[in-house]
């Protein structure tokens, strides 16, 4: 006889289906999560690192709570957090976008300065040469 697997009662604990990681696997991962997102916010100064890292560990409420109402709280909270980072993302790298153009157009106005002074200097080398064999 086919039993469904739902009916198989193996002894063990079932999984909560909305929460494909179990407890201490979940709790790591938001963890490391956590200290990763606060370091990259922190070397770069951006909030959609924060807005993430939110997302991730919001997830960790399916451990405790799993009614219809917790979850579509749950989704709205993500959906929000997921339209922030993306929203904060595209502000950082516009920022960051703007920045390297200056200090690119920083560098070419140096190049264009240093190569000016060095056909300026080239030029006044050539008169001496020149006014040199005038007498």
């Amino acid at each position: 006889m086919i039993y469904p697997l739902a009916a198989i009662d193996d002894g063990s604990k079932m999984q909560n289906v909305y929460t494909p990681l179990s407890f201490g696997v979940h709790l790591g991962f938001c963890i490391i999560a956590t200290l990763l997102y606060l370091v990259l916010y922190y070397r770069k100064g951006s909030l959609h690192y924060l807005t993430l890292m939110f997302a991730i560990d919001l997830t960790f409420i399916t451990q405790f709570w799993t009614s219809t109402t917790a979850r579509v709280l749950l989704g709205i909270a993500e959906a929000l957090l997921i339209g922030a980072t993306i929203f904060f993302y595209i502000r950082f790298s516009r920022k960051l976008k703007a920045e390297n153009a200056a200090r690119e157009a920083a560098r070419k106005a140096q190049l264009e300065k240093a190569k000016s002074a060095m056909k300026k200097d080239d030029e006044e080398n050539s008169k001496i040469v020149d006014n040199a064999f005038d007498d």
